[in-house]
């Protein structure tokens, strides 16, 4: 680690005295950049350890602070700094080579500078003011006949440079990437010329070009340029932090208007998704007979007033239609999309947009996209008077519960129809064994008819481990069993084929699954329990924001369904690691991916983990626990007695899972 990552690090908290804890979880004071008389105006957030100041806008890490308190620059808050965490700067530290390049960069900006007049007619052409010039210190290159339009780091560094050709093509190049000062895949162009307006119009635009970026912010935008060929997650993250202290902050995307967006917008949507779900984002619409910002600029447009401002999703659901000229193709294309978009007023404006397009009425493109648009006779039909409620309470009372074939576990939980039941676990500690143990008590003991999702396993899998548990027997065993038994092997198919039934697909939502439970409803088939193995292997579920919306689903799908749903997750490979020392980490449900969702939808949730993989355990004792396994109850509708842990041994030569006799001792 350099001088500057070891100074990043330390604490803005400890650092600045008159901070005050506040209950919405920052530590406040007055500001001590701009010295203004309100005591919380100035704001560090733990999380990310940065500062933000409300009234003067002052925002950044440590290094910044000391850069904006003392007005220096960044090598003497460096210093600074270095001298008060009593650090000592080496010769050979990384951060020496680096200031020497920056110093170098620094130093041709001021050469090129002297050149400015040679291509400002040009600049006047691009409609950019002699402030706006001044302020990115634009500058020209004789030998390479180029404008040179110096790339200033958030600590107004110079980490490189973008040159406009006039005699060479690509008419645009950046500097090579110097690991440290500029990497062209994490670099936002104009953060330090950009920031000051981000307060007043609560709103970051980023677009593809540093003349399109200058345009903005000379009308008061606050705007940035994503610098390489796409954006990437690294760009997504420093937006994030940019935007963190300012409430109600929204990304505006400013694509050309050159037939190229959708590369651009759809990328961004997906990382805007899977790294801030919950950033509002939108797309600025260039006018017709623009190209972009700086045409605008050109052309006397107002960029806020002028462009037009879509939804994200709507946007990209426009490109992604008008891809394909054939109309059953976008419908494929459209009903795709829409499964990833959650608000359903921004599908319904989906819908809306199609409907025009293809001449169709609103309400069939409602229903193609599954857009629900509830009358007010509909929604009368979901209230209920107290004689109903009651008669749903008497008809509950009646209705069957069962559990999963364990005696204390049942005697502590019981299911009906319409819960939904999550099993999580972490990958290699039996989750998809002990789901096909229950299945086979449903089945076998039970009579009750499953439809098991077997999204991780083939079918052939699923036939191993069912054989070796009904015959007992060892699963490497299995096929030299069913040659050697086939009068056996025969009689248990016969005895399962009426109530289990499985779906072999790699990946399916939940709606689809809903589709699939509806075949086989159709066939004849009452359904009692539909299990999936397992969440993450669904559709929809790569982000944090899909993994919330998809398990949402899950408690209305049981309901429609009338069935109980029983749901396989993996827990969060991250808390496998969360305490320190190689100390053993009981997963609670917060563990669980999507755990917010999840801890919504499921009535009963069950964790499941191996002692064994307690690296504090002697060898002794881990061999005695192997093929133990831990089951705790983490949530349940109802308990009826307070028991909410167990112990399970799965033997290997029955491939049996039981309830340990310790346990029934107890």
């Amino acid at each position: 680690m350099n001088i500057v990552d070891a100074l990043r690090g330390k604490s803005l908290i400890e650092y600045i005295p008159d901070l005050k804890a506040y209950s919405d979880g920052t530590y406040r004071c007055g500001c001590p950049i701009h010295g203004g008389h309100n005591e919380s105006s100035f704001a560090v957030f733990p999380d990310s350890n940065r500062f933000y100041c409300f009234s003067c806008g002052a925002s950044g890490d440590i290094i910044k602070f000391v850069m904006e308190r003392d007005k220096v620059s960044f090598d003497m808050a460096i210093k600074t700094l270095a001298d008060d965490f009593n650090l000592t700067i080496e010769a050979d530290d990384k951060y020496t080579g680096i200031k020497q390049l920056s110093d170098r960069n620094m130093s041709w900006a001021r050469q090129m500078r002297k050149q400015t007049d040679k291509v400002r007619d040009y600049l006047y052409e691009r409609a950019l003011t002699d402030e706006t010039i001044d302020s990115y210190y634009i500058g020209y290159t004789e030998k390479q006949s180029a404008i040179a339009i110096p790339m200033f780091d958030q600590y107004k560094r110079i980490a490189g440079f973008l040159y406009r050709y006039f005699e060479q093509k690509p008419k645009y190049k950046n500097s090579k990437n110097v690991d440290g000062l500029f990497v062209k895949g994490e670099f936002l162009f104009g953060i330090p010329q950009a920031i000051k307006h981000l307060k007043a119009t609560n709103t970051l635009m980023l677009c593809e070009g540093a003349f399109d970026c200058m345009s903005a912010v000379q009308q008061g935008l606050c705007c940035v340029a994503y610098c390489g060929i796409s954006i990437t997650a690294k760009h997504i993250e420093a937006i994030k932090k940019l935007i963190a202290p300012i409430k109600n902050a929204k990304v505006v995307l400013c694509p050309d208007a050159d037939g190229k967006a959708s590369k651009f917008i759809l990328r961004a949507r997906e990382l805007f998704r899977k790294h801030a779900p919950k950033t509002v984002v939108k797309v600025a619409v260039i006018p017709d007979g623009c190209k972009d910002f700086n045409d605008m600029l050109v052309a006397g447009k107002d960029i806020a007033k002028d462009c037009q401002y879509e939804n994200l999703d709507l946007y990209c659901a426009k490109q992604i239609v008008l891809e394909a000229d054939d109309t059953e193709v976008q419908e494929r294309n459209a009903i795709e999309f829409c499964r990833t978009v959650a608000n359903p007023v921004v599908k319904a404006d989906i819908a809306q947009y199609l409907a025009s397009l293809w001449e169709r009425p609103v309400a069939m493109v409602k229903e193609l996209l599954s857009v629900q648009d509830d009358t007010t006779e509909e929604k009368l039909s979901h209230i209920q008077t107290i004689d109903k409620a009651y008669t749903a309470l008497e008809r509950k009372q009646v209705e069957e519960t069962f559990g999963i074939g364990f005696q204390h576990i049942d005697e502590t939980v019981q299911f009906a129809r319409k819960s939904v039941v999550i099993l999580g676990a972490y990958s290699f500690s039996g989750k998809s064994d002990n789901l096909i143990e229950w299945l086979l008590y449903w089945c076998i003991v039970l009579k009750k008819k499953c439809l098991f999702f077997s999204l991780e396993m083939p079918i052939e899998d699923v036939m191993k481990i069912i054989i070796a548990k009904v015959c007992q027997i060892p699963r490497y065993t299995v096929q030299t069993y069913i040659k050697e038994h086939t009068d056996t092997y025969q009689m248990i198919i016969d005895k399962l084929k009426e109530y289990l039934y499985i779906v072999d697909e790699n990946t399916l939502s939940l709606n689809e699954i809903a589709d699939y439970t509806k075949i086989v409803k159709g066939k004849g088939v009452d359904i009692d329990i539909v299990a999936v193995d397992y969440f993450q292997y669904l559709k929809h579920t790569q982000s944090v924001e899909e993994q919330e919306n998809t398990a949402k689903q899950m408690k209305a799908i049981a309901k429609s369904l009338d069935v109980t749903l029983v749901m396989l997750s993996q827990l969060r490979k991250s808390s496998q690691s969360k305490e320190a020392n190689g100390k053993f980490h009981e997963p609670t449900q917060a563990d669980l991916a999507g755990a917010g969702g999840i801890g919504n939808s499921g009535d009963y949730i069950f964790l499941i983990w191996r002692p064994a993989l307690n690296s504090e355990l002697s060898p002794i004792d881990r061999e005695k626990s192997k093929y133990d396994t831990m089951l705790k109850i983490t949530k349940a509708r109802e308990v009826r007695n307070g028991n909410t842990i167990f112990t399970l041994r799965y033997d290997p030569n029955t491939s049996r899972i039981t309830e340990k006799v310790e346990q029934e001792e107890t």
